[in-house]
């Protein structure tokens, strides 16, 4: 994303003005003939199911085409997808992180799903682009949180990739630090943590002999509560940002934009400009609070995949109706890896689910062990 205009917002509804499985391993067998994933039943499908994309041939038309699965092969395809799509992946000239990352984990009442991986427009090239997008997932000592951050580089930084690195990485670090220390999520400042990670952003650069604009990135970390605090299992979720990662939440058939920068009308949706970034703008970072309910999913991502919810109908609908329930970490890869014309850069999402039947626990209760059922009897909701 190239360093520029200052930014400007999506709307409510989400369109912008610019563009270790932990725990429980799965149930061998189905409980009543409905697939069981994180211990959570996925419901049946009830009427006809969603509108969806084409996942190979062409682009769908009237109602023809339906959400599912893609192929072995395939990722789901929106319009006529991107000729940088069809092209092999090339090797950077530099030793880089892997091109793909992927994860998925169970933590107290929350499942996570986590996947990045690089983009079109940066794997085709010769030679090609290492991925400029990280993320993190980490929890604190005692089990009770759930630590996030998803960072991109920026691209005209010559070592973005090092920069959105270092950047997640350090972030996670200071939230499990502070996590760890008696009453320490009342004490999380989004100003130190953003000071300290342009810090080591500095620091790095200069053991590398590198400027701090080698190394420019965005940044997005949140802090969950994995046992709700209230009796009706709701549980307030802490988030702080610089930049055009974004959060989303689901709220019945689509996404919506719910916390993150705004996007820039100045340059048109190509010039994908950010105004503030790691480790020059520390100062400019921006937190909030959201309240989280049973059954809730919000997911954390880079504009790669933001971008795409806010101005492609058909895959916020999608997204909206694969994502509804944990899933498969294959299957959430492919589903982050979408071809669609124009969408070339990286793409980073991490997505968590809350129980639906989340209730409080008593305090200090700590992880719920691999045994305990993780669900109530009917599942999600359809």
């Amino acid at each position: 994303m190239p360093l520029s205009a200052p930014a400007a917002p999506y709307g409510d509804a989400g369109a912008p003005v610019r563009q270790e499985q932990a725990g429980r391993p799965w149930p061998a067998a189905p409980r009543n003939g409905v697939p069981v994933v994180d211990g959570w039943q996925r419901p049946a499908p009830t009427g006809p199911a969603p509108l969806g994309p084409a996942l190979t041939g062409p682009a769908p038309t009237g109602h023809a085409a339906h959400s599912r699965a893609p192929a072995a092969d395939a990722v789901p395809r929106f319009g006529a997808g991107s000729k940088a799509q069809r092209f092999p992946w090339l090797l950077p000239v530099r030793p880089a992180a892997s091109g793909v990352a992927a994860d998925e984990a169970r933590l107290g009442d929350l499942a996570v799903r986590a996947a990045s991986l690089v983009g079109p427009g940066h794997r085709c090239q010769e030679p090609a682009t290492a991925r400029q997008d990280a993320y993190r997932l980490a929890r604190d000592a005692t089990g009770d949180h759930l630590l996030l951050a998803v960072a991109d580089g920026v691209s005209s930084s010559a070592h973005a990739e090092l920069g959105a690195t270092v950047a997640a990485s350090t972030a996670v670090n200071h939230l499990r630090r502070r996590l760890d220390e008696p009453h320490g999520a009342a004490r999380l400042s989004a100003a130190e943590l953003f000071e300290e990670t342009a810090t080591a952003m500095r620091r790095e650069a200069a053991r590398r002999g590198l400027d701090p604009s080698d190394v420019c990135a965005v940044l997005f970390t949140a802090v969950i509560p994995t046992r709700p605090s209230t009796p009706t299992g709701a549980r307030t979720m802490w988030a702080a940002w610089l930049g055009d990662a974004s959060l989303w939440r689901l709220d019945q058939d689509r996404w919506r934009y719910a916390a993150g920068d705004r996007k820039s009308t100045s340059g048109g949706y190509d010039s994908n400009a950010v105004q503030d970034t790691l480790p020059a703008d520390p100062h400019a970072v921006r937190e909030t609070l959201l309240d989280l309910r049973p059954g809730d999913v919000v997911s954390l991502v880079s504009d790669g995949v933001g971008d795409g919810l806010a101005t492609i109908e058909e895959l916020n609908a999608y997204l909206a109706d694969r994502w509804r329930t944990p899933l498969p970490v294959a299957a959430y890869l492919s589903d982050v890896g979408f071809d669609a014309e124009r969408f070339l850069d990286d793409r980073t999402s991490v997505t968590v689910w809350v129980d639906p039947d989340a209730r409080s626990r008593p305090p200090g209760r700590g992880i719920a062990p691999a045994s305990e059922r993780f669900g109530g009897p009917g599942g999600w909701p359809a």
